[in-house]
């Protein structure tokens, strides 16, 4: 056979072909596993590294280097006004200095180096104090906990070996307040582990005004049983982590508040001679003589602010508030300075803000309206203005507001549409500002509080034009029933709708949780955009049970854990299914922890609908999991038997017909692997095939670059072979 070349359409050909592989590379990104999980690449820059300081209206910043460390004070314009220069005590050499506080009266400073993280928001590290001669000397001879300067600027409250220290600055001695701390039995002044977890308290004391006392809660863990963790490692025998973790139904710490007076050295118990279980926060007033302690029953459906006067010795209730599902942590109490206070509830049915006086009286509903108040950030007092960050105006956004507490005059802050979060400065004249959206990373500015002059400290510019190219979110509302989930799709670039493709789903779903929301990805989560590039669509819907909507949506999920959610999930999946683009015999779903726990039963009842699922460290029997959590939105099984085997996945693995990928840490602190150990002995039982990963000594999060990148190759491979 004789071949003949015509090299016009050879040159043709070869253009056409540069074509192809030009406009595939801008349909799909560059997005690749390895860069996302193995490298920065993909890493937004934040404004976590910025610490105000007290009396004047600057900011500072630590930088390390392997040649020196810096504070450096920056004022309003982002001038540098001056730096202190670091020198490590002699002999101590590290480049890891972080976790900058300052003092009040912005003369001292602590660096914390060595971290060891502890649970999910508590770690141990070697902290540092200095004035601005920057010669570092050691707080104490063991790692600590949760240092707090005095009012004063006179001592240094700290943990250490579960108690309470505090160091006389001028004198660099060390007085130890309790000496009963002991692990797994007594704990001075920090949470216990469910505490830290569910209630979110990890610092237990508090200095009062005076700086003469220091009021701290103390957890008696002793009859809470002991759940042991096999560390592997690669020993030739596992060691055991052990601690306290209290699961539905089963005892509780015993918590006491308690009072140190420094002039003394005296430990004194307060009661209070109400019924309560829990005691998830503690505050002084502001003239410093009135110790306020939250008190909430187990039930959770009734929560008090009790206040112990120090000279009186008598108590008083200053505020009740009881709901027939549960009644959420308030978000914050603010004591003003006339010792009235601010403090968030949910109780018209939206989260907002309520000013009571020094007695516990109202005096005013600050906020009201179909939205929720996300966070109080201070109050100035000065202008009788309080500013706050709310979802008025969407569900999915957030925006930063003024309210003139006397007037009631609001005033909005921020002018774009997405995600919003500032941080002020000590008289409220200019803010740190964060702004992002699904398709900005964040924008962070130092904004004047009356101008509008934004000075650019960060935009990310480099890591948004790096993925300028990606397949983008596009957010939508998905008609369940008689109303409207919000929900997000990322489809392939230059995707031709009536072309059939997957559908994978990713769900959390737990109460209160938002996962759609307008604001810049994780970089983890960049795991689904890289799926678009591949073909495949991704959906994430937030179901009844979902926060931002109001407690009524929120809390319908009440007694049932796992019903609603999963019917929800499921109608979903039906409708993206009948989109023109779907190919719904190609549907799968994925989640973590609650979204392990509603994947496996979406694919156990939804077994005609999903093809595949991902399960990463599920709850697969809320009898296992913890007492405050659980007992919040189930009660115990003995009161909801019902609730806790209708919607089990132990009890619905018998339905299993698609394809199913377990993953899990053995070393998981919060969902044990207890979980994914009863679910496997309910597939086998029922002869259910299936695909199992474990990862050794990994916990909850499986963070780590290798680890995390290991994982989600797994998953891909597993999209890839099973949808």
């Amino acid at each position: 056979m004789k071949i003949v070349f015509c090299m016009s359409n050879l040159r043709t050909k070869i253009i056409a072909i540069v074509l192809i592989l030009v406009s595939a590379e801008e349909a799909y990104a560059q997005l690749t596993l390895e860069n996302i999980f193995l490298t920065n690449k993909y890493s937004a820059v934040q404004a976590n590294n910025i610490v105000f300081l007290h009396q004047q209206p600057l900011f500072a910043k630590l930088t390390t280097s392997a040649r020196k460390t810096l504070v450096s004070f920056y004022n309003k314009k982002n001038e540098k006004t001056q730096e202190w220069l670091l020198t490590s005590p002699a002999g101590y050499k590290t480049t890891e200095w972080r976790d900058l506080i300052i003092s009040n009266t912005d003369n001292f400073f602590l660096a914390g180096c060595n971290y060891e993280q502890l649970y999910r928001r508590s770690f141990l590290c070697n902290y540092f104090w200095s004035d601005k001669n920057g010669i570092l000397t050691a707080l104490s001879d063991e790692k600590q906990l949760y240092p707090v300067f005095s009012p004063n600027d006179k001592k240094i409250a700290f943990i250490k070996n579960n108690n309470i220290f505090y160091k006389e600055i001028a004198t660099n001695t060390e007085i130890q307040i309790t000496k009963d701390g002991e692990w797994n039995k007594i704990i001075n002044g920090k949470s216990d582990w469910v505490y830290e977890e569910e209630l979110e308290l990890t610092r237990a004391f508090e200095w009062n005004t005076q700086s003469n006392k220091i009021a701290y809660l103390k957890f008696d863990e002793s009859n809470v049983k002991e759940y042991q963790i096999p560390l592997y490692y690669d020993m030739q025998y596992p060691n055991y982590f052990k601690y306290k973790y209290p699961k539905v139904g089963e005892e509780n710490s015993k918590v006491s508040v308690w009072v140190y007076d420094v002039k003394s050295s005296k430990n004194k118990a307060v009661l209070f001679p109400y019924n309560y279980e829990y005691i998830p926060r503690i505050y002084w007033n502001a003239s410093g003589d009135e110790l306020i302690a939250m008190l909430l029953n187990r039930h959770q459906d009734s929560l008090q602010l009790i206040g112990y006067n120090i000279k009186t010795k008598q108590t008083r209730q200053l505020y009740l508030e009881t709901d027939k599902a549960y009644v959420e942590i308030p978000k914050t109490v603010c004591f003003l300075s006339d010792n009235s206070f601010i403090i968030s509830s949910e109780k018209d049915g939206f989260n907002h803000l309520y000013h009571y006086n020094k007695d516990g009286m109202l005096l005013k509903q600050l906020t009201k309206g179909n939205f929720e108040v996300n966070a109080l950030y201070g109050v100035d007092e000065k202008d009788k203005l309080l500013y706050f960050q709310s979802n008025e105006g969407s569900e999915i956004e957030s925006a930063i507001f003024s309210l003139n507490y006397e007037t009631s005059a609001k005033k909005k802050i921020s002018a774009k549409n997405g995600s919003n979060t500032v941080a002020f400065d000590y008289d409220f004249s200019f803010f740190i500002h964060s702004y992002s959206n699904a398709t900005i990373p964040p924008q962070i500015t130092i904004e004047q509080t009356n101008t509008d002059s934004p000075i650019l400290l960060e935009d990310n510019r480099v890591l948004q034009d790096s993925l300028k190219t990606m397949p983008q979110k596009e957010f939508i509302k998905i008609p369940v029933k008689d109303y409207l989930l919000n929900a997000w799709l990322i489809k392939p670039k230059n995707m031709d709708s009536m072309q059939k493709h997957p559908l994978f789903m990713f769900v959390y779903g737990g109460p209160d949780n938002q996962e759609v929301l307008n604001e810049w990805t994780s970089r983890n989560n960049l795991f689904f955009n890289f799926l678009a590039e591949q073909g495949y669509v991704v959906a994430c819907v937030d179901n009844r049970g979902s926060g931002g909507r109001g407690s009524e949506f929120k809390k319908s999920t009440y007694l049932n854990l796992g019903k609603f959610e999963t019917e929800d999930q499921l109608l979903a999946a039906k409708y993206l299914g009948s989109l023109s683009f779907i190919d719904n015999n190609r549907i799968g779903i994925y989640g973590w922890s609650y979204g392990g726990f509603l994947a496996a039963n979406c694919l156990f009842e939804g077994n005609d609908i999903f093809k595949a699922a991902v399960v990463a460290a599920p709850v697969s029997n809320w009898n296992l999991y913890n007492a405050i959590y659980t007992e919040r939105y189930m009660r115990t099984p003995k009161e909801n038997p019902v609730g806790y085997n209708s919607f089990n996945p132990n009890v619905l693995a018998k339905n299993l017909k698609g394809n199913l990928l377990l993953l899990h840490g053995t070393s998981d602190d919060n969902v044990h692997f207890q979980h994914s150990i009863q679910l496997i002995n309910a597939l086998n039982a029922a002869n259910k095939t299936y695909q199992l990963y474990i990862f050794p000594d990994a916990e909850h999060g499986t963070t780590g670059k290798k680890m995390r990148y290991d994982l989600y190759n797994k998953i891909y491979l597993f999209l890839r072979e099973k949808l």
